[in-house]
């Protein structure tokens, strides 16, 4: 009898540690979540900066047998720009406003009359747009084209180079009103941070100039048409 018993302990304590395993469930394994999809969808806010060319092209109104005469001029343009995305599938559509600072200017001799000594000072001094973008997206790069409408100012000034009682001079500010097409690339280089390169083209049709006169200075109108393209490179913060 107590051999018996000393077999039956020894039989429960062997069997303990898988009975043991059988009601100890494992803990299960949680599922991964998922890493959440890449959207250009959003605000953003940023800036940019870069190089612009224009070029003004003038006729004298008054003169029957004149032609038309162009001079260009380059700057430098430095400025910001807000607007937002929305993602549909790979496809980018968008509205955007710029503005920027301009130095283009030129300073010249008369390119549309005067003579010896006369000076002229042209330059536009802001450069803004307002266009919708449209472009593809392959992750976080985006490749765009944008049109829509651009505003600018063209500053005027002149002087007969002469002193005294024969000195004159002329200024003027214009605004213009034109189109603009252009298109560019974006990076999404980090979350909310992204960098882009854009080329625009922006025109404006002829409009009357007439600066105002002092002295001994006549300044004929003159009908202007001009265009500006601008290079720029610029950093947009997404929210």
């Amino acid at each position: 009898m107590g051999m018996k018993l000393v077999v039956t302990a020894a039989l429960l304590s062997l069997a303990a540690p898988a009975f043991a395993a059988d009601i100890i469930a494992p803990a299960p394994v949680k599922a991964g979540v998922p890493a959440p999809v890449f959207t250009w969808t959003g605000f953003y806010i940023g800036a940019h900066g870069g190089g612009a060319w224009s070029k003004w092209t003038g006729i004298d109104p008054t003169d029957p047998t004149s032609t038309w005469s162009s001079v260009t001029a380059s700057g430098g343009v430095v400025g910001g720009q807000i607007g937002g995305n929305y993602q549909i599938s790979n496809f980018v559509i968008g509205l955007e406003g710029t503005g920027a600072w301009s130095s283009v200017t030129l300073n010249a001799g008369g390119p549309f009359g005067g003579g010896a000594g006369f000076n002229l000072s042209l330059k536009n001094d802001y450069i803004a747009t307002v266009a919708g973008r449209f472009g593809v997206a392959f992750d976080r790069v985006l490749l765009y084209a944008k049109g829509g409408a651009a505003f600018t100012r063209d500053k005027y000034s002149a002087n007969n180079g002469l002193a005294g009682a024969l000195a004159g001079s002329a200024s003027g500010a214009f605004n213009r009103t034109g189109w603009l097409a252009g298109g560019g690339v974006e990076w999404m280089f980090m979350p909310n941070w992204s960098a882009r390169a854009e080329y625009n083209y922006t025109g404006f049709g002829a409009i009357t100039e007439q600066p105002v006169t002092t002295g001994n200075l006549a300044v004929t109108p003159a009908n202007v048409k001009l265009n500006i393209q601008t290079g720029t490179i610029g950093v947009n913060y997404h929210f």
